[in-house]
């Protein structure tokens, strides 16, 4: 009972699997928030509703229920009720965010206009009256209009996609952000890059890391994509032969971000590393899971997690990859900002293509919107203009006026060899490590091959696995 409620005391979101059945549709995935005490009735059912009564993606869901649940415990460890929280309180909460917790600006404005959601929700269906300012004052009655409201918010109209002027209630507590947050935003150059990859490769299972960095790099796929890449969905020997002979790349459909689906384009380097990573690194990994677990199950996704085998979980890649940013000394970046570069390196190879084939004539915004409607179509964005800041920082540098696009393909087979070479080459040292072991002990040279698997160790693992084999060797 103890560990139970040890495990509840911060708040444990808990999930419905396939079971979970409501006006005879499925709905896996809707979060419950549980505390000591029971069940956070209120919490749970707008939950639920964001999930049935507007569709919802699950994902989007969980991301909610991971801003309400820090928030319901800051008002658990204050003593206060969250049918009585108010502006102050709210502002109370936001201070402690940015000065205690030193959360940026713009999570915490999505955190209060989350937690604003929540209340406008409990407002409209009851739970609350006349708490939360979202109504006309033709709306309230005469002896409430005086009254004043203990959440404030105010009404901000915009522009549908359809052209219809929409009003929405919005939060009043939200912070100013700084004019240029994009600037202070890094995008690896191609020595940071290839930092990266050299850190992440020296690590353990540093194979499949740099390939998921790869992943980002040459097709411009989000994280969560990446993670959706199934073994299904790559191409079969013959069919890479193919690819490579006519130098094509091969198309692989996944969901982006919206649900919606989308085509990526894998060039035929990565998809050969891809192979060769799930022939033998991922084949361990699989074959090490069902000797351990009992019942073990493959999943068909590429990158699983080297402990449980099961898929690869979007929390630990933000985790290893920001340790390999930060030890190849690149700050103020993310995978995600691998993206960003191969945005680029298209843009980059659509205007050199225009300023090559004197596709410059006529005005200005006519070849600008074409370049970006291109970009678009290769990066999966719905508004070509969300990608101009990208088309700009190209053209203040001046871009080349060579054959771009083949220019770019050979960078990136160029980089992909590179990582290909160093996993091999690793695998190699092994080999000859091993054998000069093997050789030792059939000789009857014990200290010398205990000395030499102490060197092995610790080049290949570290010092983590180091202490752990000094230790064996203390208890023999």
């Amino acid at each position: 009972m103890a560990n139970s409620e040890s495990r509840t005391a911060g708040g444990l979101i808990v999930r419905t699997d396939a079971s979970c059945r409501i006006n005879d549709n499925v709905y896996p995935g809707i979060p419950t928030l549980v505390w000591p005490d029971g069940i956070d009735e209120v919490a749970s059912d707008w939950f639920r509703y964001l999930a049935v009564e507007t569709g919802a993606a699950a994902s989007s869901v969980y991301e909610y229920a991971k801003v309400l649940r820090p928030f319901r415990r800051f008002c658990r460890s204050r003593g206060r009720a969250w049918d009585s929280v108010d502006d102050d309180f709210l502002v109370v909460w936001r201070e402690n965010m940015r000065r205690v917790d030193k959360v940026d600006i713009p999570r915490i404005n999505t955190s209060l206009q989350t937690i604003f959601a929540f209340y406008c929700w409990a407002e409209e269906r009851g739970y609350l009256r006349f708490h939360v300012g979202i109504y006309d004052l033709t709306e309230l009655p005469n002896d409430v209009r005086a009254n004043h409201f203990a959440i404030t918010a105010r009404k901000v109209f915009r522009k549908s996609r359809h052209g219809r002027v929409v009003g929405t209630w919005v939060t009043r507590l939200g912070l100013s952000v700084p004019r240029s947050t994009q600037g202070r935003r890094h995008t690896p150059s191609e020595d940071e890059t290839r930092r990266i990859h050299e850190v992440a490769l020296g690590r353990e299972f540093g194979e499949r890391n740099t390939l998921m960095y790869s992943w980002a790099e040459e097709t411009g796929a989000r994280r969560a994509e990446i993670l959706r890449v199934n073994l299904s969905q790559l191409p079969t020997p013959d069919q890479l032969d193919e690819i490579v002979e006519m130098g094509e790349s091969w198309p692989i459909a996944i969901v982006r971000k919206g649900e919606a689906v989308w085509s990526i384009n894998a060039p035929a380097d990565l998809l050969l590393r891809t192979l060769d990573w799930v022939n033998h690194g991922r084949a361990q990994i699989v074959a090490n899971c069902r000797n351990a677990t009992v019942g073990y199950q493959e999943p068909n996704t590429v990158f699983i997690s080297s402990r449980t085998g099961v898929a690869l979980h979007r929390d630990s890649v933000t985790k290893f990859s920001g340790l390999d940013f930060a030890a190849a000394g690149v700050s103020n970046a993310s995978l995600h900002r691998f993206r960003a570069k191969y945005c680029i390196e298209v843009i980059e190879a659509l205007v050199d293509a225009v300023f090559a084939n004197n596709l410059m004539e006529g005005s200005m915004s006519s070849w600008v919107e074409t370049i970006l409607i291109k970009a678009s179509e290769q990066m999966g964005h719905m508004s070509p203009a969300s990608l101009r800041p990208y088309l700009n920082y190209v053209l203040d540098r001046k871009v080349r006026t060579a054959e771009a696009t083949k220019v770019q393909s050979l960078t990136s087979s160029i980089r992909q060899l590179e990582c290909h070479r160093n996993t091999l080459r690793r695998t190699v040292d092994l080999n000859t490590h091993l054998r000069e072991i093997a050789i030792c002990i059939d000789l009857g040279k014990k200290n010398q091959a205990v000395e030499l698997l102490r060197q092995l160790l610790s080049d290949v693992n570290g010092q983590n696995t180091m202490r752990r084999f000094e230790a064996f060797q203390d208890d023999k």
